[in-house]
């Protein structure tokens, strides 16, 4: 049977309902009384006993869902004076919540054979310009309106014949240029008389595949065309600069000579990489990778093994991405795309990636929306969505991401930049590099194929107008980080990992480029590709983007134990082509060959190109410098709001938390994360980046030299050694056309690129290109060259931004410029020198574009300083000191390497000169711009923040002996489950076993019933072999359908599962959820039951934070309770500092059922504020959970559930934040199954 379930929330979780209100009656027209918010879900398929699976446990939480009767929902629709707009996702689109409201639904049901579709519905009451509301809440690249009169599976359509162009050979230009034009082509004119030559020379026309996929492997995406013509001419035409472009152009073509490139045309693609080849040659940089496997940066490092006390060799990896043009036009998928492009690239290569920055460029985002450009999303939408789309990915996957700004810059609203950059490692060992071979086996492995993602690559490469929005949808994909989760658990195992001869990623190109790029000559076959639904040609087929996959080479022996193994890891994985020795490239469908050319001919790229350059002044005028300190604040403001939504501490690795002091309000500047060694390692890696829109606007070629210089600055603050760093470099340009001076601008950039490396002996060892930025004819994205500089370095010598609270004397290491304003790098060496040497600083940060003052601030609000600058004037402190000038911060009395220029205070008193203020007033400037977009945590405190908690919530159970296991086990076994969306079992067993038990994972898959059923029998007898189940945290499904941990829940709630687990915990089994896992626990009841069957609609259950965010910080709790082994080593009222990050994490429980809990001494942890006293106000409380509870215990104390992570801290970690250490939940388990 077919239906429709409707899920509203109970009134009192109506909070997205009024944060929907506020948004929408910000629209001009738009005047509403109430707004209903209410999730749909279409079932198709279904019996009787699927929908009641999915009322009771999938669709809904009955403690704060209600499910509308059908007479409910069309009375909720036709009631006098109510509009309604239902939104649904485009047909082929990956719909996350649908997908997990099917596999929530096979685990209760596992024969079910139902098809879901979900949509939102917005029901109005009020004054409502409906033209508005579908314009803010309808982006059609993602999403349409749905008809609510009808109840249908939508229709994916029929399967596309092919084109044939029976003329092809015989067109001329103008019927060539029109057949560009028709098929929405990026490749130029000359590049389709190429292809038009080579089809006369076989003889035949080129098939719609083949076209397609040389229009793909051609695009300036994937080819770098542009960075790849030939420059013919270099004429240096800029008056100020004309000396130094020229010396640097000299000096270009001296390092061509020297590495015997001369007979190689002159490109940006050289010009970008050739220090590299220099330092390779003359020896300084002999420890880069070099293979024909080009995945990511690669370079040989040392890392120590805690565990071993030894070093051993491993790869480092380092990729850098955008997505400028996707997110422009589906932020969210765009930007989360983009991440989950960037981890693609190292993990192709063997490497687990751990760490990674995200920076962004965008428009005024407080521009009123009225002001919004035909055809373009408004700044403030483009931003919310994509730090969403790129959060989110990174949350469920688990990557901590410790590195984010947003640019400001008026050009970026021609089109947006989301630039996006990972850091990855792996044992040596675990990396093969070799050649396929004729006979090698090409396995498709991970997504299914749709046509959401074709044409990817090549609408990367088009300029964009006004139209760009409308007609680009099937161009950007919804990424599905759980299934790329999966991959990287694959790669992880060695044994996996050596069976690899060669391997590429799912970029762009899809299978075309992906599968074409393994060997010189390959047959595929494109009938093998898993697809989501039928309907597809080949050549959707051939170049949808594929998110979520890889093509792996192995030798035919090793392709059924590989397929095996993925198999185990809830992967889908099948030989789609073997390796041949035609030197050609052929693909079939069915039987028919529908492409088939020689691997030379792609490999010519198109057409030649070349290109005269003209270097000129630039045109643009930088925004006038900020007057006064207080100015530059506000300008350069903090990002607090929006750098919270990222998990800065999943993967047990963090050493420098993105906002640093007891405050956590000083903005570090470079991200610092532990490589990820089994066991632990002091050895960390460190990523920083340069970049000055305001230098962009005055000088590319400044640009280009001072990114080095700021990147570098960065590293030796923190205290890695800019001599032995590797850099990449993203550009990022508006549309060049065949314009000399726009080459030019690009030329410049590199030029000055160039010279920086080639003072400082350092090089770019890869990068990424963009050039596109152009919105219609007159607005363009300003010159934009970022710099990456990755070092590594020991945890100890680590350095903060955060100066300790406390007296310091503040000393200035000042780079002083040429007179002609580039770098002064004699100087800038021997600071850096001096900055790595001093051995007396206690924190270090860099001067920027913002100015000394500006740095000065960011060093002090963390831990509540101000700062004294007597001896220096106003003007300096704005503006008057360069970047590349580094401070340093040394307790009161201490040598220093600089010039001493002042000191803190404990007042938070600021002077600077002539202009002083107070830390209350440099808090309010710093946070001004991006608040009312990205809200703070205390912007959301309500009216429970200024009542008092109830005596009940406020004392601490007194110290309650916990009762000795009957039988004692020396090496105490841990389970930890693994479901689809856990990210943090790494970090949980690592926690575990530090304390001394042997920890086990065990999958749950659900790639078929039979592998449901197969893991939960097998879950159940392996509970017999351990004293501890944990489960850990992550995005059970995405957190989806519309709530937590449903799939887990579910599974624990099945009665096979939920007896083991009740006579598991009877006979002494101790259980742990954290995150994830508690939300798990309590959504099936066996917290604060112990048994699923005692579960109400008035139990207590995990709600959606207050903020409708995630929120990723330090908080600190205090201990309530010690009745149970798992508490039993701490003192009640004992605090911990404790990293939390969450996006439902806010426990909600009835006043009676909250004393109960109390009485009991079952709150194990609450929330508390700098008095250590409960608390129910924001930030101290991060979620606004009631009655300030963070974890909770069953009624035995052998289930602990808790929102906080102690399991990724260690010894070493999250160094910028004071008094945080241990909370040994692990070992007091430990303890108590052995005895002790």
């Amino acid at each position: 049977m077919d239906a429709r379930l409707a899920v509203r929330r109970t009134p009192d979780f109506r909070n997205e309902e009024a944060a929907t209100l506020a948004a929408l009656n910000n629209l001009e027209g738009v005047a509403l009384d109430s707004v209903a918010v209410v999730n749909l879900y279409d079932v198709f398929g279904a019996t009787q006993a699927d929908l009641d699976a999915l009322r009771r446990s999938v669709v809904a939480d009955e403690r704060v869902d209600e499910i509308l009767s059908p007479a409910q929902l069309e009375g909720l629709l036709a009631s006098e004076g109510r509009s309604f707009l239902a939104v649904e996702p485009l047909p082929g689109q990956y719909d996350q919540r649908a997908d997990a409201a099917e596999q929530a639904l096979r685990l209760l049901e596992p024969t079910t054979t139902a098809t879901i579709y979900s949509a939102e519905l917005y029901v109005f009451e009020g004054e409502a310009d409906m033209r508005a509301l579908r314009e803010f809440l309808i982006n059609p690249v993602e999403a349409g309106e749905k008809d609510m009169s009808i109840l249908r599976e939508p229709e994916l359509g029929e399967v596309e014949p092919l084109r044939t162009y029976p003329d092809f050979l015989e067109l001329n230009d103008e019927a060539l240029e029109q057949l560009l034009a028709d098929n929405g082509m990026a490749m130029s004119l000359a590049d389709l008389k190429v292809v038009q030559d080579y089809f006369q020379s076989e003889g035949r026309t080129p098939t719609q595949v083949e076209l397609s996929t040389l229009d793909t492997y051609w695009s300036d995406h994937c080819r770098h065309t542009t960075f790849n013509t030939e420059l013919t001419s270099i004429e240096v035409a800029e008056p100020k600069f004309g000396e130094q472009l020229q010396r640097a152009l000299d000096r270009y073509d001296e390092l061509r000579e020297a590495n015997g490139r001369t007979h190689k045309p002159r490109t940006l693609m050289d010009m970008g990489t050739i220090m590299g080849r220099e330092l390779r040659r003359t020896g300084v940089m002999d420890d880069q990778e070099v293979s024909e496997e080009i995945n990511a940066c690669s370079v040989f490092v040392h890392v120590r093994d805690d565990k071993r006390s030894e070093e051993s060799p491993w790869l480092l990896m380092f990729k850098n991405e955008t997505h400028n043009h996707p997110t422009e036009i589906e932020p969210f998928g765009g930007a989360s795309t983009c991440l989950g492009g960037a981890i693609r690239d190292p993990l192709s290569g063997r490497s687990w990636v751990y760490q990674a920055m995200r920076l962004s460029g965008s428009g005024d985002i407080n521009t009123p929306r009225s002001e919004t450009l035909p055809g373009k999303l408004p700044q403030a939408d483009i931003s919310t969505r994509a730090a969403q789309g790129y959060s989110s990915y990174g949350n469920q996957i688990g990557l901590a991401t410790t590195g984010v700004r947003e640019f400001n810059h008026p050009g970026y609203v021609a089109k947006r930049m989301e630039l996006g950059a990972v850091v990855a490692a792996a044992p040596l060992e675990n990396v093969k590099r070799l050649d396929p071979q004729p006979g090698d086996q090409v396995i498709i492995l991970g997504g299914r194929t749709g046509r959401d993602g074709v044409g990817g690559a090549t609408g990367s490469s088009k300029a964009h107008d006004e139209d760009s929005v409308a007609r680009s949808g099937a161009e950007v994909q919804k990424g599905n980080p759980v299934n790329e989760r999966k991959i990287q658990r694959l790669f992880r195992m060695p044994e996996v990992a050596q069976m690899i001869v060669r391997c590429n990623d799912f970029g762009a190109g899809g299978v075309s480029v992906a599968v074409g790029e393994l060997a010189d000559s390959i047959d595929i076959y494109l009938d093998r590709v898993p697809l989501k639904y039928a309907g597809l040609n080949a050549r959707e087929i051939a170049i949808s983007e594929s998110q979520e996959r890889m093509a792996v080479v192995v030798k035919p022996g090793d392709a059924q134990a590989f397929i095996a193994a993925a198999a185990e890891e809830n992967l889908e994985a099948v030989v789609l082509a073997e390796i041949t020795d035609t030197g050609r490239l052929r693909m079939f469908m069915n039987g028919e060959v529908v492409l088939d050319m020689t691997r030379e001919f792609i490999d010519t790229n198109g057409a030649d190109r070349a290109q005269n350059v003209r270097l000129v002044p630039a045109d643009s005028t930088p925004a006038p410098r900020p007057a006064t300190v207080l100015d530059a604040l506000r300008r350069y403001g903090s990002q607090e709001g929006m750098i919270e939504q990222f998990d800065a501490t999943v993967g047990r690795s963090t050493v420098l938390m993105p906002y640093g002091g007891r405050t956590q309000k000083t903005d570090e500047i470079a991200s610092v994360q532990t490589l990820p060694v089994p066991g632990g390692t002091s050895t960390a890696s460190v990523m920083a980046y340069g970049y000055s829109p305001m230098l962009a606007d005055e000088s590319p070629f400044l640009m280009g030299a001072y990114s080095v210089v700021e990147a570098l600055s960065r590293l030796a603050a923190v205290g890695a050694n800019p001599r032995d760093a590797w850099l990449s470099v993203q550009e990022y340009f508006q549309r060049l056309d065949q314009n000399p001076e726009l080459w030019g601008e690009v030329t410049q950039a590199l030029l000055g690129l160039l010279e920086a490396q080639d003072k400082f002996q350092v090089a770019a060892i890869g990068g990424k290109d963009s050039m596109s930025g152009t919105y219609g004819d007159d607005l363009h994205v300003p010159p934009t060259l970022v710099t990456f500089a990755v070092g590594v370095m020991d945890v100890a010598d680590v350095r903060p931004a955060a100066i300790p609270h406390g007296e310091f004397d503040l000393y200035l290491i000042e780079h002083t410029p040429l007179a002609s304003g580039e770098p002064n790098y004699e100087q800038l060496v021997d600071n850096f020198s001096s900055v790595i040497g001093c051995q007396t600083a206690a924190a270090a940060s860099i001067v920027t574009e913002a100015g000394l003052g500006h740095a000065l601030v960011n060093m002090a609000v963390g831990n509540e300083l101000g700062v004294n600058l007597a001896s220096v004037n106003l003007a300096s402190s704005v503006h008057g000191v360069s970047i590349g000038s580094i401070i340093l911060a040394v307790p009161a009395g201490a040598a220093a390497p600089g010039t001493k220029i002042g000191s803190t205070n404990t007042t938070g008193e600021f002077t600077f000169g002539s202009e002083s203020f107070t830390l209350e007033q440099a808090l309010a400037a710093l946070e001004s711009e991006y608040r009312e977009v990205f809200p703070l945590n205390e912007d959301f405190n309500g009216a429970e923040a200024d009542e008092a908690l109830p005596d009940f919530a406020t004392t601490t159970t007194g110290d309650v002996p916990v009762a000795a296991r009957s039988t004692v086990v020396e090496t105490p076994h841990v389970l930890l489950p693994v479901f689809p969306g856990t990210n943090s079992e790494y970090d949980m067993a690592e926690a575990f076993e530090a304390a001394g038990a042997t920890t086990e994972f065990h999958l749950i898959r659900n790639l078929t019933p039979e592998m449901l059923a197969e893991d939960t029998q097998a879950f159940i007898a392996k509970l017999d072999q351990a004293e501890i189940l944990a489960f850990s945290g992550g995005f059970s499904l995405g957190d989806e359908p519309d709530g937590s941990a449903k799939f887990i829940a579910a599974f624990l709630r099945s009665p096979e599962v939920a007896e083991a687990v009740k006579a598991f915990v009877n006979r002494e089994g101790l259980v742990l959820g954290i995150c994830n896992g508690f939300q798990a626990l309590v959504k099936s009841g066996f917290l604060p039951y112990g048994d699923p069957a005692k579960l109400t609609e008035d139990s207590p259950t995990l709600a959606h934070n207050r903020q409708l965010r995630h929120v990723s910080r330090i908080a600190s709790t205090r201990v309530a309770s010690v009745a149970s082994p798992w508490l039993s080593s701490f003192e009640p009222g004992q605090q911990h500092l404790m990293p939390v990050s969450h996006g439902e994490g806010r426990f909600v429980v009835s006043e009676a059922e909250a004393r109960a809990l109390f009485d009991a001494g079952q709150v194990a942890f609450q929330y508390v504020d700098a008095q250590g006293e409960p608390t129910m106000v924001a930030p101290d409380n991060p979620n606004g959970s009631s009655y300030a509870i963070e974890g909770i215990v069953s009624a035995d104390g052998r289930i602990l559930g808790k929102m906080g992570h102690p399991e990724r801290f260690r010894d070493g970690l999250m160094r910028n934040i004071p008094g945080i250490g241990e909370q040994d939940i692990f070992a007091n388990a430990v303890n108590w199954v052995r005895g002790k």
